[in-house]
């Protein structure tokens, strides 16, 4: 007896064989086909009715011949009202395979690209097929996929045999999948596994502690548990032959209350009424009547009416009490009560303690819901346990879970948590929901390298309305931005309007404007800047204005600076400042110090702002504040001398120890003139600092750092400091190194100025060179921290590499000190930080510098790991000294691949610095900078799209 395999879709379904026998005829039409079929897309160059259309045809013959699979080709597609783009991207992402056929002579087309962009984003396995029959030249893109985890590559020698290679690769990978599922190196979560409450569990907690939810409502909730699903992982329910879904009428309501937290549904296409009376039906009448006041509670929220909301709550709490029910009841109205007052005075900007919170205090039982919280800690110890086992889970052992049932875990103990409360009127549970929500997702983002997860848990941070919270989900998975489109960024845009309270709603749209709104379309763009520009004004023109709404306009301002209008940004400064909200000046003043751009502005814009600052000088509390963030008035002087020389007497007049000092530092045009008397004044300052720190046990800490002021200073090109000046500063500089008591900070400006003196001054570094050797040999005594103010969150370790940069620059032998010193840096991201910004400055300093080879080997594989942390200075800092590797010739190669990776796959920080130095360095490739230039004339986010604009060669 032998064995035919007749149809594999394991992991997907399982294998189908038949037995055979020798001399029995088989009746092929009959044979056992899957049960299901894997969806493939073939992207390539299309339309050309010749080699690409006849291999792509090819090639879905081939594979659909296997009955494994279906194949989508764009060309075989009917008409359709979509825009083509969206029709074959749409099937693209549902697909669960792409193959791309790529001729090395005809590159990669734009439609090529953004399939391919889509393809890495929803992590499709690909198979990249590339021929090298007429050009042997490697593209950027074959580069740039080594090492990459969602795609598979091939070089094949004729165009013709990308058929035959790419369908022999589909099975042949199908195949290793089910050898390793055999071998035991895959593993399936099953759908019992971790569960640690099944619902049907809570019925006898429920009947010990509350008899007032029937079992019936606690059992039957298979559409809730759907819908959750489908917000959150994206899954539909699961069809099973002969089997009903287990759902009420209770089931019904909540899923359609659904809707309105999450599908911006109002709260009038819920009849609350037809909910209250079936609710009536299954609820005790004296706790209905309690229940039926909080919905009305819940109603009047949603409906943006705070006062009914709350005396709705008022009398619930009152009934309860006279009608003694539990007393977890009773705080559960009282917490309502509390939070809805807060919100009420929140928007009038009142602030009192809660007469409920009192209450609250007064209550000497502890608050235990006996049904929520026990869901509750059922499913916190299923994420708990879910969490270990990833953390100790074999690294060898890949992770394929059963989709759908793996998820219903989850989504069963969110659906009773929710249906609870529900079921009890509970609004503060029911807003706590969009928390559970997000948990869920910052757990599956842990486990799961999914970006559309992440994507969610932004937007449920953007919708708790917190400025903090936002930014540290960006900073934590910095692929939610690298990965975001148009679409996602609508979406985003969308889902506040799920926030009835207006306030909120509007805090929560300035969130997330300046989140996304680089992302969004052109005509979506103009859209929702009309529309978040006249919420300001619209808010700056309450008669009572809500103060919680500030620190969002303004996180919004600075950060849609490079795409609104300065015009506009300038406009809102001067109603500000016309309506005295005297509040928000400092953040008017730093707004313009960071965002706002003279040279971008029309003259009589710029002339209103001008006459709007030079107003505040008039009055003594606003020119306080003035004072107190003055730097904007400089940056307003160097943008444009013309139009600001009315401001420019104005500061003279009313800060004159600021004009005479930072503010002539920063705008003086007469450069070789003023510098050198100011660089005199930092000397001496420094020379008292090194006297009078740490005298007497008194330590201080400066608002400046002098001596990195004096380094930038020298590095302009415009100016000269004279040979005497010169001398000093080495003289003074060398005293804080070894005998001032100084901290670490300024002992790192110290010796990274004294290394900028090398290279820039080295007649006064040879007539001076005894100090430095000084200093070098004092090394142990300059790190003796005991001996220093220590207040700073860096290392000793950077200030070690510093010196050791600074025995180099002397060309003394210490190579072997820098390459231990950087292996101690660990993940001390505060001295990563100070020792890349060191390094970075150094080769800064002329572009002949070069560290020699052995040290260059250790500073790369740093380089490496630098790239790798989540943040963004680092990174920066990183990239800067990966190019400025590029001097020596045997590092181009490795760097020009490195750069087409990181152009792929980081954010918006890095590709911006990739493009600002592209054409600086020799050492990069013209293939490269064309690969770079393409990647981001697409790219998703405008202000790539824009730096890329203005970096390409006219």
């Amino acid at each position: 007896m032998g064995i035919r395999l007749n149809g594999i879709s394991t992991p997907f379904g399982g294998v189908q064989w038949e037995y055979t026998d020798e001399g029995q005829q088989y009746d092929f039409e009959k044979s056992i086909l899957p049960s299901c079929k894997l969806s493939i897309f073939i992207s390539s160059m299309c339309g050309d009715n010749g080699k690409y259309d006849k291999v792509r045809n090819t090639l879905k013959k081939k594979i659909e011949e296997t009955q494994l699979a279906e194949v989508y080709l764009f060309e075989d597609e009917p008409a359709s009202t979509l825009p083509a783009e969206k029709h074959y991207i749409g099937h693209l992402e549902d697909s669960d395979v792409v193959i791309f056929l790529i001729d090395n002579a005809d590159g990669v087309s734009q439609g090529v690209q953004k399939e391919i962009n889509a393809a890495r984003k929803n992590n499709i396995k690909s198979l990249f097929y590339f021929c090298d029959e007429t050009s042997k030249e490697k593209t950027s893109l074959e580069k740039s996929l080594l090492g990459a985890t969602f795609a598979k590559s091939k070089t094949v020698h004729k165009f013709d045999d990308l058929s035959i290679n790419s369908a022999q690769a589909l099975i042949s990978d199908i195949m290793t999948v089910y050898h390793d599922y055999c071998k035991g190196r895959l593993s399936f979560k099953s759908e019992d596994e971790d569960q640690t409450l099944p619902i049907t569990d809570l019925k006898s907690i429920n009947s010990f502690y509350t008899p007032k939810i029937p079992k019936s409502i606690i059992d039957n909730i298979d559409r809730c548990i759907n819908y959750i699903l489908k917000i959150t992982v994206n899954l539909g329910p699961i069809k099973i032959p002969d089997e009903k879904p287990s759902t009420s009428k209770i089931d019904e309501w909540t899923e359609h209350f659904l809707t309105i937290l999450f599908d911006s549904k109002s709260i009038k296409d819920f009849n609350t009424s037809m909910f209250l009376e079936d609710l009536r039906e299954v609820q005790d009448e004296m706790y209905f009547n309690v229940v039926n006041l909080r919905w009305m509670a819940i109603q009047s929220y949603f409906l943006n009416d705070m006062p009914k909301c709350i005396d709705y709550l008022k009398k619930a709490c009152d009934l309860a009490k006279q009608s003694s029910q539990p007393t977890w009841v009773i705080q559960d109205i009282l917490i309502d009560l509390r939070n809805q007052q807060f919100t009420l005075d929140e928007t009038n900007n009142r602030y009192r303690k809660s007469l409920a919170q009192e209450e609250l205090d007064e209550i000497d039982e502890k608050l235990y819901y006996p049904v929520l919280d026990r869901i509750n800690e059922s499913l916190e110890e299923k994420y708990i346990k879910g969490l270990y086992k990833q953390k100790i889970e074999s690294p060898y052992t890949t992770i394929l879970s059963n989709g759908y049932f793996y998820y219903r875990d989850y989504a069963s103990l969110l659906a009773s948590s929710f249906i609870v409360s529900f079921y009890n009127g509970s609004l503060t549970h029911i807003l706590l929901f969009y928390e559970k929500i997000k948990n869920f997702s910052f757990y599956l983002s842990c486990r799961h390298n999914d970006w559309i997860l992440r994507k969610n848990l932004l937007k449920l941070a953007i919708f708790t309305g917190k400025e903090s919270e936002v930014k540290k989900v960006i900073n934590s998975y910095p692929e939610i931005l690298t990965n975001m489109d148009y679409k996602d960024a609508l979406e985003i845009m969308e889902f506040c309007e799920n926030q009835p309270i207006r306030y909120k709603r509007t805090i929560n749209k300035l969130l997330a404007f300046g989140v996304v709104a680089d992302y969004l379309s052109d005509n979506d763009y103009k859209n929702y800047v009309d529309q978040i520009v006249t919420l300001i004004n619209e808010w700056l023109n309450e008669e009572n204005i809500i103060i919680a709404v500030g620190n969002s306009v303004f996180y919004c301002l600075s950060k849609i600076s490079n795409r609104i209008n300065h015009d506009t940004l300038s406009n809102i400064c001067c109603s500000i400042i016309d309506k005295e909200y005297k509040l928000w000046f400092r953040n008017i003043f730093k707004l313009i110090e960071s965002h706002i751009n003279l040279n971008k502005m029309s003259v009589p814009c710029v002339q209103s702002l001008m006459q709007h600052i030079i107003q505040l000088f008039q009055d003594e509390q606003t020119c306080q504040e003035i004072k107190f963030q003055p730097m904007f008035l400089c940056i307003l002087r160097k943008q444009n001398r013309d139009l600001t020389e009315e401001l420019d007497q104005n500061v003279k007049k009313y800060l004159p120890d600021f004009y005479n000092g930072i503010y002539k530092l920063e705008t003086t045009t007469e450069k070789q003139k003023d510098y050198p008397n100011i660089i005199q004044e930092y000397i001496e300052q420094i020379e008292n600092n090194n006297v009078l720190q740490g005298q007497n046990g008194t330590y201080f800490e400066r608002a400046s750092r002098d001596i990195a002021t004096i380094k930038a200073l020298l590095s302009n090109k415009e100016f000269v400091c004279p040979s005497n000046i010169i001398d000093s500063l080495i003289s003074a500089v060398s005293d804080t190194l070894l005998k001032s008591k100084e901290g670490l900070t300024i002992k790192l400006d110290a010796v990274n100025l004294l290394i900028f003196l090398v290279f820039k001054y080295p007649k006064n570094f040879e007539n001076s060179k005894h100090v430095f050797q000084k200093i070098i040999n004092s090394k142990n005594t300059i790190l003796d921290i005991d001996n220093t103010m220590f207040l700073s969150n860096i290392d000793t370790i950077s200030l070690k590499v510093a010196l050791s940069l600074l025995q180099i620059s002397m060309n003394d032998n210490c190579c072997t000190d820098i390459m231990e010193e950087l292996s101690y840096i660990q993940d001390d991201i505060a001295t990563t930080n100070s020792v890349t910004s060191t390094i970075k400055e150094y080769l800064e300093i002329d572009n002949k510098i070069k560290f020699p080879e052995n040290v260059e080997i250790v500073i790369i594989q740093n380089v490496l790991q630098w790239l790798q942390l989540n943040n963004v200075d680092i990174k920066w800092n990183a990239i800067h000294i990966l190019f400025m590797l590029t001097r020596s010739a045997e590092n181009e190669s490795f760097i020009n691949n490195k750069i087409i990776n990181l152009i792929d796959d980081e954010g918006i920080y890095v590709k911006i610095a990739i493009l600002r130095q592209i054409y600086l360095y020799d050492g990069i490739s013209e293939s490269t900078r064309n690969y770079v230039i393409s990647k981001c004339e697409n790219d998703p986010c405008y202000v790539v799209r824009k730096t890329c604009e203005e970096i390409k060669p006219k």
